[in-house]
């Protein structure tokens, strides 16, 4: 009976393991899909994952689970929830050894709140809770972020005046030498710096240190604070953060500048809802006058639209399809709009080279449709004739049919042979009529055979009847379309958007030679060779951020007020930057409307000038 009882005994003991081990794993694996989704940025859906794990039994894996909700709901902007979730996990895992992440996530929850002075003392108490190198790097890089925000004295004051450690110590030091030089003090920075302890100063600050160091060299001059929204992270990461080395580089780049910028980037991670939401947090940052997005054209409508109630100025460095200032009267095109190149590109056919017959090929898609759009109209308005419209779709392969086409046309307007009589000059009288005249009277002469002209050899001919084509091709185009174009036999002249800008293309021996002559509008153009080491696009992104900074230093500023920069940058006449111009459009000052021309000779690309309203304007080229 004994045994019996014994066998029962173990068996559900065994039973009772099974089921903890069969939870146990139910539980790990709800967890890991939590942390994909998070890492995803699915915040909402990591969020009900981990509520439904820590409403049941979560064993080991309750502190890493309300650890993560808190980080979810941070990235879901659920302030009072992440606030309530934060106060439950000091209440339940007071020693937990997530204590350092949860003081970290509270400062990343104050950053996003706009409460820099408490995210300031976060970071400093999550850096105290760990001895881990590879963390306190990561609270340090967010520490000197938050230290452009102009941390007020009071607080740098109070924490130097209870801090002991030298290393932390000089954190304060250098945040405080920070803000006075913001404040036009750099010989108060100067001071501050002198406290510094350099041998007890951490790698990761020492950089900065030396920035703020020259910069109390300098004499004492306004600073602007702006905002810049853009992607650090995710599918744009790279060409967000070329951007933002760029926008660094130009802001120090002249030491005559009339002001100088504080600088407060927030990544919005790729996505559009991140990017509304932050640009929502800076606009209510009163210290921040001016926002920089450079965003795609969906994001850049989000974010406009978002901030249609608000008075800070909106600055879009990428260019955009429409004008957004119709829906936000605050926003401003560094590079103008795919209509304006349209528009602009009719103006120089019409107005500076003198052409009248115009064919267009273009990509059948909203970017190709907008610019074409833009451009049959304005030649339409300016009297011109527009002969052919050819579209493509996808990678232009094979534009046989819609090049044959324009030969076709081409045919069609030669104009017609005309009679020997007329030929000659010479009127018949129509009495001639009257007398019979006999084929006997003549030699039984043989008659002439008629030559027909083939295929193949009709196709030899040059025709110069269409006098210009226009071709606001998609990036990548240029390498498919470019061979073809000589096979047609077309004698007219070329014009291109800024993605002919293509020098490995162009030096090929079956292109270069046979588009010698076309010109190309583009915004920028950068004529010697490059000195980072950025490529393509991500040089494209590198030399908007330099020169959008630029250009911000050189505003004429009544006072620094969000105002007074939007009256500044609709006063700008014509500015000259690096590779770029800056000069809106007189009946719409919220546009930039200075194109670049450039002529390709056969060999590489000439300068023309710059093409504003309907002039071209000779200018010095200017590049970094």
């Amino acid at each position: 009976m004994i045994i019996v009882r014994k066998t029962l005994l173990l068996f559900f003991l065994n039973l009772l393991v099974g089921q903890n081990w069969f939870q146990i794993q139910i539980v790990e694996r709800q967890f890991n899909q939590a942390v994909v989704h998070y890492n995803d940025g699915r915040y909402a859906t990591s969020e009900t994952i981990l509520k439904k794990i820590l409403n049941e039994e979560s064993g080991d894996y309750g502190e890493p689970s309300l650890l993560l909700l808190i980080k979810s709901q941070i990235g879901l902007i659920r302030i009072q929830s992440a606030k309530e979730s934060t106060r439950q996990f000091f209440e339940k895992y007071p020693e937990s050894q997530y204590l350092k992440n949860v003081m970290e996530s509270l400062g990343d929850l104050y950053v996003n709140e706009g409460t820099y002075s408490s995210a300031y003392r976060m970071y400093h108490r999550a850096k105290k809770l760990s001895v881990e190198i590879d963390f306190s790097r990561k609270v340090d890089l967010k520490i000197q972020r938050l230290i452009q925000f102009r941390l007020p004295d009071s607080l740098l004051d109070e924490l130097l005046t209870t801090e002991i450690a030298p290393e932390v110590r000089n954190v304060h030091l250098i945040a405080k030498a920070n803000s006075q030089i913001l404040n036009g003090n750099p010989d108060d920075g100067a001071l501050t710096l002198n406290q510094v302890d350099l041998g007890q100063l951490s790698d990761t600050y020492f950089p900065f240190y030396e920035n703020l160091l020259r910069a109390t060299y300098q004499p004492p001059s306004p600073v602007m604070m702006v905002g810049i929204v853009l992607p650090l992270s995710g599918k744009e990461g790279e060409v967000g953060n070329a951007f933002l080395t760029g926008f660094y580089d130009g802001e120090k780049s002249n030491t005559l500048s009339k002001q100088r910028l504080s600088i407060l980037a927030q990544d919005s991670r790729s996505d559009d809802l991140e990017a509304i939401k932050v640009a929502k947090n800076l606009a209510k940052l009163g210290q921040v006058n001016a926002l920089v997005c450079p965003l795609d054209n969906q994001s850049s409508i989000a974010v406009t639209s978002s901030l249609a109630s608000s008075d800070l100025p909106i600055i879009l460095t990428n260019p955009q399809q429409n004008d957004l200032s119709e829906i936000n009267n605050l926003t401003y095109h560094m590079n103008s709009t795919v209509s304006m190149q349209g528009r602009v590109a009719a103006n120089y056919a019409i107005n500076e080279l003198g052409l009248d017959s115009l064919a267009v090929i273009a990509p059948a898609d909203k970017y190709g449709e907008v610019q074409t759009d833009a451009f049959i109209e304005e030649v339409d308005r300016l009297g011109g004739t527009i002969v052919a419209t050819e579209w493509y779709s996808g990678s232009p392969k094979n534009l046989r049919r819609q090049f044959r086409f324009l030969r076709k046309v081409a045919f069609n307007l030669q104009p017609k042979e005309k009679s020997v009589d007329e030929a000659l000059g010479m009127e018949i009288d129509s009495l001639d009529a009257l007398f019979d005249i006999s084929a006997d009277d003549f030699f039984d002469l043989p008659k002439p055979k008629k030559s027909k002209m083939s295929r193949s050899d009709s196709s030899k001919v040059m025709l110069s009847t269409i006098q210009g084509i226009y071709l606001p091709i998609n990036k990548n185009d240029l390498e498919f379309l470019g061979p073809q174009i000589p096979m047609y036999n077309l004698n007219t002249k070329i014009i291109g958007n800024e993605h002919w800008q293509d020098q490995h293309v162009f030096q090929k021996d079956n292109i270069g030679p046979h588009l010698k002559g076309m010109s190309i509008i583009t915004h920028f153009y950068q004529a010697n060779a490059d000195s980072t080491n950025y490529e393509g696009e991500l040089a494209n992104a590198y030399y908007r951020g330099f020169n959008t900074a630029h250009l911000l230093t050189q505003l004429n500023l009544a006072t620094q007020t969000r105002q007074s920069i939007s009256q500044s940058i609709q006063s700008i006449d014509f500015y000259s930057g690096n590779g770029f111009y800056y000069s809106p459009e007189k009946e719409n000052p919220h546009v930039n409307a200075a194109f670049q021309i450039l002529k390709f000779d056969g060999k590489g690309f000439i300068h023309q000038g710059v093409f504003h309203g309907d002039s071209l304007k000779l200018v010095s080229i200017q590049n970094p």
